[in-house]
């Protein structure tokens, strides 16, 4: 999330044509200065939108924690986590703890990212932990850790999600991890994060001496995983259905069209042990109509040969739009 698009907004310049030069080839061209400026709009509407998700975030980061992990000791790894095992041991807020543990990071990161992406870091951690202080009066919901872990986990799922497409980072693992990966770019970023976590829950475990809690935080982050890949992928996942028939494919096409008001592909198969041609139909339907594909292939060729496959995403044709509107 870049906050300088918002900070240096200027109104368009608006100039006569008179004034404008010649393109070589006729009309009118566009000074470029005027050009990039007349794009500012755009960029501010656009960072605009960053920062509403990245404040959407936060607050969900913000209700997980105070909601039900901190005072249940869940300590879900990252930062986070870390910070909700010392709070039981140091006189700080949670919120503060974290800001103060970034600043290592961030003296690191002025020298490896840059000035700019280091304040940007630097205004988006301060706005995560003055959030997460001004939510801290927050009861907490319930005293079972299971459900605690669950739902913190669903609630940390959707804080991934909206920081993700504000496209800004709080500082903390996800900061942690840009420089880690700078200096050992042979080691993944997600076997970065499992690193990460993984410290934290051992550190809980070590000082709340209690294994369980360890395991609580375990589930915390993996239904945050689940649930965060979920809305990433769209909640509406498709099945992918290849039908392999010796009938008609013609017809067994035209009558899964017409019942499901879906698409269908011809494509042409060998059998490689017999050498029999054969046709394959390739179909992406919703799981719910799944068993209508089947029944209606079992109508017209019994012993068609049918394989369904759960497919991630399914974009365009009837599904979710391939890019989503501005």
């Amino acid at each position: 999330m870049d906050f300088s698009a918002i900070l240096s907004f200027q109104r368009p310049v608006v100039r006569t044509f008179a004034l404008l030069p010649c393109h070589p080839k006729g009309g009118t061209a566009m000074p470029h200065s005027v050009q990039e400026r007349t794009k500012t709009p755009m960029d501010a509407k656009k960072a605009g939108a960053e920062i509403l998700w990245f404040l959407a975030g936060t607050l969900m980061y913000a209700l997980a924690l105070n909601l039900f992990l901190i005072g249940n000791n869940i300590a879900a790894g990252g930062f986070a986590g870390i910070a909700t095992v010392l709070c039981n041991f140091i006189p700080m807020k949670v919120g503060t703890l974290m800001f103060l543990m970034n600043f290592p990071l961030l003296l690191a990161s002025l020298f490896v990212k840059g000035a700019k992406f280091t304040v940007n870091t630097l205004i988006c951690s301060f706005l995560y932990s003055a959030i997460l202080n001004l939510t801290d009066f927050l009861p907490t919901l319930t005293d079972d850790p299971l459900g605690a872990s669950l739902f913190g986990g669903v609630l940390y799922g959707i804080g991934m999600v909206c920081l993700i497409r504000s496209n800004s980072s709080v500082g903390g693992t996800d900061l942690l991890n840009r420089l880690l990966v700078v200096a050992f770019p042979q080691v993944s970023v997600g076997k970065m994060c499992m690193i990460i976590d993984g410290a934290a829950v051992v550190f809980a475990m070590i000082a709340f001496r209690d294994v369980q809690l360890g395991l609580y935080a375990i589930i915390t982050l993996y239904v945050c995983s689940v649930f965060a890949d979920h809305i990433m992928g769209g909640f509406d996942r498709g099945n992918l259905c290849f039908v392999i028939t010796d009938g008609d494919p013609t017809q067994i096409a035209q009558d899964l069209m017409h019942r499901l008001n879906r698409a269908v592909t011809k494509l042409d198969g060998t059998g490689m042990y017999s050498g029999t041609q054969r046709s394959v139909l390739m179909m992406a339907v919703r799981p719910s109509e799944t068993f209508i594909v089947k029944r209606e292939i079992y109508k017209l060729d019994p012993h068609a040969f049918v394989v369904v496959a759960q497919a991630n995403e399914v974009l365009g044709g009837g599904f979710k739009p391939l890019v989503e509107k501005p």
